[in-house]
């Protein structure tokens, strides 16, 4: 039993180098091929999403100016994402901020640490890049006036305007694309000018093209 126990043993053969080299190419080839088609799927997921934060921020600042939610008075747009104790803004439209839960809410909790810069125009003269403490799917939020070509703020009427942009974390790897809307309701976009890697800028403006 011993010797014949012995023979098999030495019969079984294992991998050769050769083999296992073989292998190892052939799986990093199929990793060379994979990987920049995850990448490039996770990218365009990110850019759909950010381009329905578009609409959702859009379609919230309709609400917000037709209904008068922050019963001032007078229809007006709000330049803040807020939470649900910040009054006059998207997450808590009444003016006394007595939010109690997300049903006054006009858009999500996911948007509150996405973010750029809230109350602030962060498409300027000078273009600030992308900073937010929770990206919404690779991307920052913020609000847009947006100056006019003689380096001012549009003037402000009955029906004001309004203005949301959205820009990748990290331009190639998080998206491509630079979104914003304003009062018109279209959704425009660019492809960014920054840098692979680099942290995103709020380029798209009103005289962006609309996305196809």
């Amino acid at each position: 039993m011993f010797k014949s126990g012995s023979k098999r043993k030495k019969r079984e053969k294992g991998f050769t180098l050769i083999e296992l080299l073989v292998v190892a190419a052939i799986i990093g080839i199929l990793l060379a091929l994979a990987i920049p088609n995850l990448i490039k799927a996770r990218i365009s997921a990110n850019e759909a999403n950010a381009r329905k934060m578009m609409q959702t921020l859009r379609d919230a600042e309709g609400e917000y100016f037709e209904q008068d939610l922050d019963e001032d008075g007078t229809r007006d747009f709000t330049n803040l994402i807020g939470d649900l104790t910040t009054g006059s803004s998207l997450r808590c439209p009444p003016q006394d901020g007595n939010c109690d839960n997300e049903e006054d809410s006009l858009i999500d909790s996911s948007f509150e640490d996405a973010v750029m810069s809230d109350g602030t125009n962060v498409f300027g003269q000078t273009v600030d890049t992308t900073v937010c403490t929770a990206p919404k799917a690779g991307y920052c939020v913020g609000w847009n006036w947006n100056e006019q070509n003689d380096g001012t703020e549009p003037t402000q009427n009955p029906f004001q305007d309004f203005g949301w942009g959205a820009a990748p974390v990290s331009v190639n790897k998080t998206g491509r694309k630079v979104f914003a809307v304003y009062g018109d309701g279209v959704i425009r976009c660019v492809a960014s000018t920054g840098s692979s890697g680099s942290e995103g800028t709020f380029e798209a403006d009103r005289g962006s093209p609309g996305c196809d």
